[in-house]
Order: structure tokens, then C-alpha cells, then sequence
């Protein structure tokens, strides 16, 4: 496959126009993930069809620089919830790429900022603000104000707690109060409460399975956490405190390592992406609890899925072993038809996928 590489477009000074709804709407859906390479890292831009097909398009640069090896996280790639902005870590040069998505699809670099410490692998949006993961050194969460055209500025910095090790995810529960982290190397998660977006004080619950790492909210506030160690899944509930309450705990998966998790819009159904080879499916009930939808835990076979995302009634999963994104149509019934995906994108250098 033959993607077109461009510079994005110089930072604009002073960008303030923001984009009406009828623009929006003749923007379309598209899929974007991050080459992660150690000599440039960019974000490739697929637009999506109505069918669920995928079209490469281009491919922006952000100006900083990826790993060149999997970042052993989720969410490398986030998009605000109205569709305008996208924000990529740049895991190798500890700093992060704001675009803005203009009516056409076109991507522009608006800013970059450093990330707040070392090794960003995780990034999610919401509400004005945006939320990184730095995984090494001290590992901590910074924040940043978000504004409508995609300028950052720093904000908080909050460093997880004492023997916080492979900090693997971060992202906002829906109603905007907390937001949660796994880690892979201490077995437990975090959650830290969010005033104005000001981050507060992490407060820790142990995993109900061995190597927490992807996860997903329902549109209820329900947590699904996949457990790599152990190949299970868990599911949780935000209490009042800050803890997460155990609904469902380490539900065999049934296919190898269990590695990244994506809830569908409708919060009817979960997938875990398994590092083995295969998506596996779950029934995710109003109570939060998770029922396997095939025996065995084989929902659909992928080459080795390493993030998952979901639009339109499709599901999508980089394959970055294969340098691929593989592309399946959810039935009513969870299960997944495989559609046409997108190959040649580079092998070993995909990270992160976002979808709208």
C-alpha cells in the first residue's frame, strides 16, 4: 500500500476558529493510528465507508520521534468526543502532537508539548483537558488544558503511587470525575478524581487478575480490564471512594494473553484483544457483568491484535507484527464478520488506534 507522507502544516499563531456541526458532518468516520517509528513518528489516516472499508489517505507527521517497539499500552492515539482534535504520544522524545481535523479529514499539527515525564504510552480527552501517561521514571499522569484548536497547555502533574510499575492505560470515566490507570508490573489499578481537571490523589484497588493492562468504560461508568497474565477478564464499578468495586473477577478468556479491551457504543458488548492471535467476545450486562459469547473464547481470529477500536457497527484492531488493521462487522448477536482491512503499513510500528 502507497500512503501519501506529508509535513503537517506549519503551527498556526493565534487559530481560534472552531468548526460547526454541518461541517462536521461532512467529515465522515475515519481511523487513525501511529507508526511509533524511532526516525519520525506520524499518524496514518484512514477514511471509513459506511460498509465499514477503509481507505488510506495520508500520513501527518508530529514532529517528534516513536520507540520503534511496542509501547505495551492502549490509547497511544486519542480523539476528542466531537471528532475535532487528535492527540498522539511521542514515546521516543517524552512529548505529545495536537492536531486539528479539518472539514475534509486533513489533519493539521496545531502543537506540541513536552509530556510531563518519561515515555508517554497512554493519552485520552475530555471535557477541555487532555490526560497523559508517562510509564518510566516517575511514573505520573499530566494534564493539560485543551483548547478548541488544539493548543495544550500544562496543567497538573500527579505521580502515581509508590511501586507503580508498566503503567499501561489512562483514561476519563464518562461522567468526567475520574480517571483510571492500569499496571501491569504492581497487579493494580488507579483512580484519580478529577475537580475542573485538576488531578487529585491516586487511590489503588488490586487487580482480580494477574497483569491489568487494556481497558474500557462502558456509557454506564462500567470498567473492563483484560489481564494478560492470567488471560482474564474483570470488570468494575467506580464507587464513591475512588475504589473500584469488583463486579465481574478474572473471567477466563479462553484464548492466550488477553491484552486490549474496547466496549461497544451501545456498553451491549466487550472484546478483548489477545496477543496469541484472536479477539474474544462478552455479553456486558446493565449490572456489569461480563458472559463469554463463544465457547473457548474465539470470536474472531486477528494476526496479533495490539489496540482496538470501535465505529458505525465496526470493530478495528492494528496488527503491528504484521504491519496491518484488521477490520470486522459487529453482528446484533456480538459475534464479528471479518471484513477487508489495510495491509503494508510498516511492520512492528503501529501503535495506538482511534475511531469515529
Amino acid at each position: 500500500m502507497k500512503v501519501q507522507l506529508r509535513a503537517a502544516a506549519p503551527l498556526a499563531v493565534g487559530f481560534a476558529m472552531l468548526f460547526t456541526g454541518s461541517a462536521m458532518a461532512d467529515v465522515g468516520g475515519a481511523v487513525y493510528t501511529q507508526t511509533n517509528a524511532p526516525t519520525g513518528n506520524a499518524v496514518h489516516r484512514f477514511d471509513r465507508g459506511p460498509d465499514g472499508a477503509l481507505t488510506p489517505v495520508a500520513t501527518y507527521r508530529t514532529g517528534g520521534v516513536g520507540t520503534g517497539v511496542t509501547l505495551q499500552s492502549q490509547g497511544a492515539v486519542a480523539l476528542s468526543d466531537d471528532g475535532r482534535l487528535l492527540i498522539a504520544v511521542d514515546a521516543g522524545s517524552n512529548d505529545i502532537a495536537a492536531f486539528r481535523i479539518g472539514r475534509r479529514g486533513h489533519l493539521t499539527l496545531v502543537d506540541r508539548q513536552p509530556s510531563g515525564g518519561t515515555t508517554p504510552v497512554s493519552v485520552d480527552i475530555a471535557d477541555g483537558h487532555a490526560y497523559v501517561l508517562n510509564r518510566d521514571g516517575v511514573a505520573n499522569v499530566t494534564g493539560f488544558d485543551l483548547d478548541g484548536s488544539g493548543r495544550l497547555r500544562p496543567r497538573t502533574t500527579v505521580p502515581l503511587t509508590a511501586g507503580a510499575a508498566g503503567a499501561a492505560q489512562v483514561s476519563v470515566a464518562p461522567d468526567g470525575r475520574d480517571l483510571v490507570v492500569t499496571e501491569r508490573g504492581s497487579n493494580r489499578l488507579e483512580t484519580l478524581p478529577l475537580r475542573f481537571g485538576r488531578i487529585g490523589a491516586p487511590v489503588v484497588t488490586a487487580s482480580g487478575g494477574e497483569v491489568p493492562f487494556g481497558f474500557a468504560f462502558s456509557p454506564r461508568g462500567d470498567v473492563v480490564v483484560s489481564e494478560a497474565g492470567t488471560s482474564t477478564v474483570s470488570s468494575y464499578r467506580l464507587a464513591g471512594t475512588g475504589a473500584l468495586r469488583p463486579i465481574t473477577s478474572a473471567l477466563p478468556v479462553g484464548q492466550g494473553a488477553a491484552c486490549w479491551v474496547v466496549v461497544t457504543g451501545d456498553g451491549r458488548f466487550a472484546y478483548t484483544g489477545n496477543a496469541t492471535g484472536s479477539l474474544s467476545g462478552f455479553a456486558l450486562a446493565r449490572d456489569g457483568s461480563l458472559t463469554a459469547l463463544t465457547p473457548g473464547g474465539l470470536t474472531a481470529t486477528a494476526p496479533r491484535p495490539n489496540d482496538l477500536a470501535v465505529a458505525g457497527g465496526y470493530l478495528y484492531a492494528i496488527n503491528p507484527a504484521a504491519g496491518e488493521i484488521t477490520a470486522y462487522r459487529v453482528r446484533d448477536d456480538g459475534g464479528l464478520d471479518a471484513l477487508p482491512g489495510v495491509a503494508n503499513l510498516g511492520a512492528g510500528q503501529l501503535a495506538g488506534l482511534a475511531a469515529r
